[in-house]
């Protein structure tokens, strides 16, 4: 009996990924739905054109309770991928988290998965918050009190104990198609190339294939038994900048490096969440993001290394439409 999942966030570059693996194959027991305030969208057409019998589009905005509802009537299970730049604040985006958790409860759905990322400002004492980062971590946060509460009280429905997954991404290999994309320049060796610039101090960056992403939830939804009331962190490879130009080198054949910059100097002053993106940065250098790898690749032992990901896309340094605030710039 297939089951219906409702996509929040289906037309971003995440989103998309979980739709497509969600109906990967003969043998998918689900079928989608895409939530979304534009069904005439080009991204939202480009995902109905995937498959006309498997995927659906409920219109509507996550802040609309009565449109939410309906967009959850009948549904098994949700992905929720909430928009930072849409909620303007870290108040906004947890109030869109909770609202949209506290609606598939009351739907009766079950399973969902909210999509989050590492609580840079948690993980740091404070001294490195990250706006978009623990906007999203704030959401888990109040999953994982929920579950707490369950767990105390004997008369819990148990909700969030075992029908609610976190799943803790991070940044993609495609942001290097578009806000981290290489320039052509001459090399230290004075070669035309590639170079890629990135504020990492050396440190290693870990980054997540979006097809990874996909995986990972579609494999949450068709296993609840072992994932529902978990959090699961998630990423592809750890890489510094320097090995990332380098494997770029070995598989196009394109000459590249990497030179490493000032956070001030990858993102302006002037653009609206700078702060947020150099403390990202700093965060980047002094702390990390920590993940176990031989642990995931049990999980998904196909986890894309960097390599394998350049290889699958046939990417060579051109920029390529990702996210829809980044597209083809």
């Amino acid at each position: 009996m297939e089951q219906t999942i409702l996509v929040i966030g289906a037309t971003g570059a995440m989103g998309r990924a979980v739709v497509e693996q969600l109906i990967a194959g003969p043998s998918s027991p689900f079928r989608v739905r895409i939530y979304t305030r534009d069904v005439r969208s080009p991204q939202a057409e480009r995902l109905l054109a995937l498959s006309s019998d498997r995927i659906e589009a409920a219109s509507g905005d996550i802040k609309n309770g009565e449109q939410l509802a309906a967009a959850l009537d009948g549904v098994h299970g949700v992905f929720c991928n909430t928009d930072f730049g849409s909620a303007r604040s870290v108040s906004g985006e947890y109030e869109l988290g909770v609202r949209a958790l506290e609606a598939a409860q009351k739907a009766g759905v079950r399973h969902f998965i909210w999509s989050s990322l590492d609580a840079c400002a948690t993980l740091s004492g404070g001294r490195l918050p990250v706006p978009h980062y623990d906007a999203k971590a704030a959401v888990a946060h109040f999953i994982d009190r929920q579950r707490s509460d369950e767990f105390l009280r004997k008369d819990a429905d148990g909700f969030y104990s075992r029908h609610v997954s976190t799943l803790i991404t991070g940044p993609y290999y495609e942001n290097l198609m578009t806000m981290f994309r290489p320039r052509p320049g001459k090399l230290r060796d004075g070669r035309d190339g590639l170079i890629f610039s990135f504020a990492s101090g050396g440190k290693p960056y870990p980054m997540v294939a979006l097809e990874d992403i996909g995986w990972f939830a579609a494999h949450l939804l068709k296993n609840p038994q072992d994932f529902a009331g978990r959090t699961l962190p998630i990423m592809s490879q750890s890489l510094t900048l320097d090995e990332v130009a380098e494997t770029f080198s070995r598989v196009t054949g394109i000459p590249a490096e990497h030179r490493d910059i000032p956070a001030e100097a990858q993102w302006p002053a002037a653009m609206p969440i700078a702060h947020d993106l150099w403390n990202m940065h700093r965060y980047v250098q002094q702390i990390g993001w920590q993940r176990d790898y031989e642990a995931l690749r049990r999980i998904h032992p196909e986890l894309q290394s960097f390599e394998t990901w350049l290889r699958r896309t046939g990417w060579r340094g051109e920029p390529r439409e990702v996210q829809k605030a980044f597209a083809q710039r």
